[in-house]
């Protein structure tokens, strides 16, 4: 892993390495220095290192995931106009490989001007001097050492109604507090601390070196909402998931009793129903795997009122779906007689009904994004398709897009399908099928350059099949990289709710 740093100098700084003896005051080219991490302020994207006994501050532009403690080597590989230096990957020993852990583009680093002390510069910069006792004003911790605290200011004085996303971000509300500026309410408090915290700090003495009450903030409506939300909704699971947890559910290993046969019959069902790869190619086949997706089920129970249509009810991804969770949630609970007690529940039964409803979440969610929407001029329809590739389960994501009204001269309707998949042996494909006027336009995305080359090579190979189908071939085109969507207003989000809230 190789991460380029830029550091530009100001004269303050080249005047301070000048009189130093360490060896960064004469950097050379290709020099390589050994650097040690001292702490690394995740909320801040600081980092401070010492090299030579000497310590540097150094910011980058993303959260880096070195530890405290970390020995690291810095090789210069420029000097002027800016010094620049690139970081040597530490020992696998260190640092073990993780595909996770490689990062796409270099992180970028500035060299910051030396820390300065915890007590407040001045009373000009100090944000606290315009307190006076008595007062409260409302904080976000930033960074917890060892015996300090780093916060960012988020309420003028007096006001305790502003939120973390209206913090002040300028250098003028940040503050580093030791614990004897601090006095906590609750001491227990100040152990539950973490970054991001919200406290609520009440001037007690002012001056050079405050005295400030602290305590934790009462957490607002919306984070209340938030903390519901995280406790009460599944994480949403793909369906691809799911197929793969009710295989072993048909076949439990003779220790596990637990499966009865009315569930095995629900997963058989749900799996009979899956679509194999080759089918999704029929027409027939992919319109009806839409239909069935569980998009639409509700819909179906209103149209049954008027035009009975039992098959199409029956075969209902989320039906099903929902008749399998609740036929888990009673062989949990439920004893096997009358005169028993409750059996010790089963793991397999507790991660496939885990696994169900985080599916039924996922579904839930695609539906309410695909509710029209008054403000666009597109109906889009989003969902997620499972099918079998050979024995495998696998998912393929469509965004449906289709206007309101017939805005073609012919009267025919425009639409667009986005498609995303990961076929095997290959990298991601984002692929964007459009009809204007009766012309389908293709367009296709992947990160990867061999499957780039490989779609570019097929291209004539699709136009004719669109030929062969009646259909009239527009632009085709294959990119490096992923699309962007040109017109993010019409589309809805692609998530309701954010895990990170």
């Amino acid at each position: 892993m190789v991460m380029d740093i830029k550091l530009p100098l100001d004269a303050k700084l080249v005047m301070a390495l000048s009189k130093s003896s360490a060896p960064i005051a004469e950097l050379k080219l290709n020099q390589v220095l050994d650097a040690k991490i001292i702490t690394n302020q995740v909320m801040l994207n600081t980092l401070t290192v010492s090299v030579a006994d000497k310590p540097m501050t150094l910011q980058s532009q993303q959260p880096l995931a070195l530890q405290p403690g970390q020995t690291l080597q810095l090789q210069v590989v420029r000097l002027l106009p800016t010094p620049e230096l690139k970081i040597i990957a530490p020992p696998v020993s260190q640092a073990p490989h993780s595909p996770n852990q490689v990062s796409a583009e270099p992180a970028l680093l500035k060299l910051l001007p030396a820390p300065i002390p915890a007590a407040p510069a001045s009373p000009v910069n100090n944000p606290l001097t315009i307190l006076t006792p008595g007062e409260h004003i409302q904080a976000q911790v930033l960074n917890i050492g060892k015996h300090t605290l780093t916060l960012q200011l988020i309420s003028s004085p007096g006001d305790t109604s502003q939120t973390p996303q209206t913090a002040v971000t300028s250098g003028d509300s940040r503050l580093v507090l030791d614990n004897k500026q601090l006095q906590w309410n609750d001491p227990a408090a100040k152990s539950a601390l973490t970054v991001g915290s919200r406290i609520d700090l009440q001037m007690l003495k002012s001056g050079e070196n405050p005295v400030l009450n602290a305590s934790l903030s009462a957490p607002s409506v919306e984070e209340h909402i938030a903390t519901v939300f995280k406790q009460l909704l599944p994480l949403q699971v793909p369906p691809a998931q799911l197929l793969a947890q009710l295989t072993p559910l048909l076949h439990p290993v003779e220790s596990d009793k637990t499966v009865g046969e009315l569930l095995k019959q629900l997963a058989r069902e749900i799996l009979q129903h899956i679509p194999d790869k080759t089918k999704l190619f029929e027409p027939a086949t992919l319109k009806q795997a839409i239909a069935q997706s569980g998009l639409f089920m509700e819909r179906h129970l209103v149209d049954a009122e008027t035009n009975p249509q039992p098959q199409i009810l029956q075969d209902d991804f989320k039906l099903k779906l929902s008749k399998l969770i609740a036929q888990l949630g009673l062989e949990l609970t439920v004893p096997k007689d009358e005169n028993s007690a409750p059996q010790t529940p089963s793991e397999l039964l507790k991660e496939t009904l885990q696994k169900a409803q985080g599916n039924l979440a996922k579904l839930t969610l695609d539906q309410l994004n695909s509710l029209p929407r008054d403000d666009s001029p597109k109906q889009v329809w989003i969902l997620e398709l499972p099918f079998f590739n050979k024995t495998h389960p696998e998912t393929l994501q469509l965004v449906v897009e289709q206007d309101k009204q017939a805005n073609s001269e012919n009267g025919q309707k425009n639409w667009v399908v986005s498609i995303t998949i990961t076929p095997p042996e290959l990298a991601t494909i984002h692929c964007k099928v459009s009809c204007y006027d009766g012309s389908i336009n293709t367009r296709f995305w992947s990160e990867s350059t061999s499957t780039v080359d490989k779609i570019n090579a097929r291209l004539d190979y699709l136009r004719q099949q669109f030929e062969q189908k009646g259909l009239k071939p527009g632009f085709m085109d294959v990119q490096q990289g992923k699309p962007t969507q040109a017109n993010p207003q019409t589309l809805p989000p692609q998530s309701l709710l954010s895990e990170k809230v």
